[in-house]
Order: structure tokens, then C-alpha cells, then sequence
């Protein structure tokens, strides 16, 4: 009865104590003490929020899957080959010329250039480059940069570079270590390009009003030929071609052709000096088209009054300079050899000016071509060009320019003095 009474005792002192102490526990508390407490839960829940605190990439966003990856659309054949590592360039010409004696004469033409490379993940294989242009013709002076147009009167569609390079042609001959070994040594050319002898290889003078030498020192300036180019090593660089001698149209009339050697300056030496140089030979037979002046007089042995035997050695020469308000530039090609049995010398020195802004230059240029028996041609020319757009890679060009030459000595003809006006836009 005593513990009866003492149990009674005890629940009641506690029901009071709870009355006592519920007010000051908070809801929330109060709530999870009076549910069932699930152990396994409660540890989850507990790792979650402490994991959530340490994890300091707990708010980026999760990777994509491979299967989330959107699949994409085959391309086409056509598609590869003109968006790839495909370029074109659009060009306009606008070009008037006057003599003293008021004869007149203009070009125009709309042209382009395409350009395809053709490549891996790793290594580019190959590239292929055409370059032509479609012109009108009225009237005709001898301005340096139309010397075949005196037989392209009116209207006429023109081709100028069309050649493919194959890049490291001997890789499938190589282990790899020899590959790694000879990278740009044993690159082959086939097609129309720069005659390989003197400055024009690493010149671009397709644009310009100012040439250099070999159009009047071979009869044309770019030819049809095959052969291998490269490095030698860190610093010198070799052609080796052999050059069809046809000029512009790719045709055999009796001649054996041309073989040409060409050792010239490393890359380095014009990103780090500005200097550029080399030693040329060449030499074999050529088809002789000058429109202008030695057609009657080159005879060649055996009857034929194309066929030319022809030998030349040259060194030329580059240097760029930087002045406080532009660049300075100077220039040299001297060859000589033989056609037939004329000896023949040819000489061309140059200057130009261009201002640091690139909107505005100088140029002046003195050539001569001597004919053992037949006399000199040589000419004196200024030109001033207004840039509107000048990009030192070419491949933006827009320019006005103003060019005056004057004979100072003709092998045939009277002396004349020559204005021309070009406009001439690439992009």
C-alpha cells in the first residue's frame, strides 16, 4: 500500500515539474522530442550537412555526359573543301597610263584567290593556290606591270599563281624520329608560280606597279615548273626546280627547259634583322616572248627564233630598316649570264619609305638590262601610294598609287616618259 502510494506520489511531482518546465522549450524542440527519433535517419541527415559545409564545389554545376553530347551533322564533301582551312580573296584594278605624247592606255580587272589547305588533327599535308584575274584592256604602254599585255588586247581572262605544295613529301620513307628530324626540309612544288631566281619567290609584286627584274631579265616573271623547296638548316633555305621555260602558257617547242638553284637567307634572319638575301643559278633553254624589245634579236642556233640559251648567276639583297617615323627599306638584284652568245648584265636597285602609320609611302627604283651588242634598257621610277587599308601580312590592301618612269635607255624605240594611275583594292 506504502509503495502504491509513494508511486502515486512520484507521478504526480513529475506531471508537475513538466507543467513547470514545458514554457521554456522551443516548438521545434518540443516536437522532436516527442516523436519517435529514427537513428538511421538522423545520422543521413547529419553527414548530409556537414558534407554540405565542407564541399566547396557543392554549387557548380554537374558535367555533362557523354550521352548528353548533341550529335553532330555529317558535312559534306563540298561543305570540308570550301569552309575548312579555305580562304578567298576578292580584287579590284583600276589602272590608267599616259606617255608624253598623250598616248593613252587603261586595265581593268575584277580577280581572286583561293586558297585550300589540306590538313589533319596534328600536321598540314598540303595546300593548292590559284590566282586570276579578268581583264580589259585599251590601249597599251609599257608599264612595268603589264609586259604581256601588248598581245591581250580587249577582253581576256588571265591566270597567275597555280600551283599545289605537298609538305614533308619523304614522311612514309622516315621512322618518326626521323620525321621529328626533318620537318620543312623536303616540300614539293608543282605548278605556276615566281620564277625562283632573286627576291620575287619571297615578294609578292602581283599587285604593285613596281617590279622587279626578272620580267625584263627572262621575258616573264612566273613559270610553270616542279621541284623541292625547304631549310637546309637554322639558317639557310633552298629551291630546286626545274622550270619548263614557256612562261605563261605551259607548252615544249624544241627547248630543254631550265634548271634553277636558289640559296637564300632563313625566315629568322628577316623576323630579327629585317635582312633578306640570296645566291641564284640558273640555266638550260627558254621560249622568248618579249613583247617589247628583243624578239627580232634573239636568233638562236639551228633556225628557231623562240628557242633561247640561257645562263645567269645573281645575288640580291634586302634590309629593312626602322627610322623614328616609319621604315626604310632598300633593295637589290645584280645578275649576269648569257643568251646565246650575248653576254647580258642586269641591275635594279630600290628604295622606299613608308611612313609608321601605314597610310602613306615613297618609293624610287633604278633598273637596267645590257645586251652585249644590242645595247641598254634602263629606266629611272618614282611613286608616291596613299594606303587606305595596309596590312602587313597582304592580305588586306586597298591603295591609290601615282607612278612616273622615265627611259633614260632603249635597246629599240625612242625614250618616252610613262604616268600611271592604279587603284587597287584585296581583301
Amino acid at each position: 500500500m506504502r509503495s502504491v502510494v509513494q508511486r502515486q506520489g512520484f507521478g504526480a511531482a513529475a506531471f508537475l515539474l513538466m507543467v513547470m518546465v514545458a514554457p521554456t522549450i522551443p516548438a521545434a524542440a518540443a516536437d522532436t522530442l516527442a516523436a519517435p527519433f529514427d537513428h538511421s535517419k538522423g545520422a543521413a541527415q547529419s553527414q548530409s550537412a556537414a558534407g554540405a559545409e565542407a564541399d566547396p564545389f557543392a554549387d557548380l554545376a554537374e558535367p555533362v555526359t557523354a550521352g548528353a553530347i548533341p550529335e553532330q551533322t555529317p558535312r559534306s564533301w563540298r561543305q570540308t573543301l570550301f569552309t575548312e582551312n579555305f580562304g578567298f580573296r576578292k580584287e579590284v584594278m583600276s589602272q590608267f597610263d599616259m606617255n608624253e605624247r598623250g598616248k593613252t592606255a587603261s586595265r581593268q580587272s575584277v580577280g581572286f584567290e583561293a586558297l585550300k589547305k589540306f590538313s589533319t588533327t596534328t600536321a598540314t599535308l598540303a595546300s593548292f593556290d590559284f590566282q586570276g584575274r579578268l581583264v580589259r584592256r585599251d590601249g597599251f604602254n609599257p608599264v612595268q606591270n603589264d609586259m604581256e599585255g601588248q598581245g591581250r588586247p580587249g577582253w581576256a581572262f588571265e591566270y597567275h599563281n597555280a600551283y599545289l605544295d605537298l609538305y614533308n613529301v619523304l614522311n612514309p620513307l622516315l621512322s618518326d624520329e626521323q620525321r621529328g628530324d626533318t620537318v620543312g626540309q623536303f616540300n614539293l612544288r608543282v605548278g605556276r608560280f615566281y620564277v625562283p631566281f632573286g627576291l620575287n619567290l619571297q615578294t609578292d609584286t602581283h599587285g604593285t606597279v613596281l617590279q622587279l627584274s626578272n620580267d625584263r631579265n627572262f621575258g616573264f616573271e612566273r613559270d610553270w615548273y616542279t621541284g623541292f623547296w625547304g631549310a637546309i638548316n637554322p639558317h639557310l633555305n633552298y629551291d630546286v626546280y626545274y622550270l619548263a621555260g614557256s612562261g605563261y602558257d605551259l607548252k615544249f617547242k624544241g627547248q630543254s627547259g631550265l634548271g634553277a638553284i636558289r640559296l637564300s637567307l632563313a625566315n629568322k634572319y628577316s623576323y630579327e634583322y629585317g635582312l633578306e638575301g640570296g645566291l641564284s643559278i640558273l640555266g638550260g633553254e627558254r621560249l622568248s616572248f618579249d613583247a617589247i624589245t628583243r624578239r627580232r634579236a634573239l636568233v638562236v642556233d639551228g633556225g628557231s627564233e623562240n628557242r633561247v640559251a640561257t645562263k645567269r648567276v645573281g645575288l640580291d639583297g634586302r634590309y629593312r630598316q626602322a627610322v623614328p617615323t616609319g621604315l626604310l627599306t632598300v633593295t637589290s638584284e645584280l645578275s649576269g649570264g648569257r643568251d646565246l652568245s650575248s653576254h647580258v648584265f642586269t641591275q635594279l636597285y630600290q628604295a622606299e619609305y613608308l611612313r609608321a602609320s601605314r597610310q602613306w609611302g615613297v618609293s624610287a627604283q633604278y633598273r637596267r638590262f645590257q645586251q652585249e651588242g644590242l645595247g641598254a634598257d634602263a629606266s629611272i621610277i618614282g611613286e608616291v601610294s596613299w594606303y587606305f587599308r595596309n596590312d602587313i601580312g597582304n592580305s588586306n590592301l586597298h591603295w591609290i598609287k601615282l607612278n612616273v618612269e622615265r627611259q633614260l635607255e632603249q635597246m629599240q624605240g625612242p625614250h618616252s616618259t610613262i604616268a600611271t594611275l592604279q587603284y587597287y583594292f584585296y581583301q
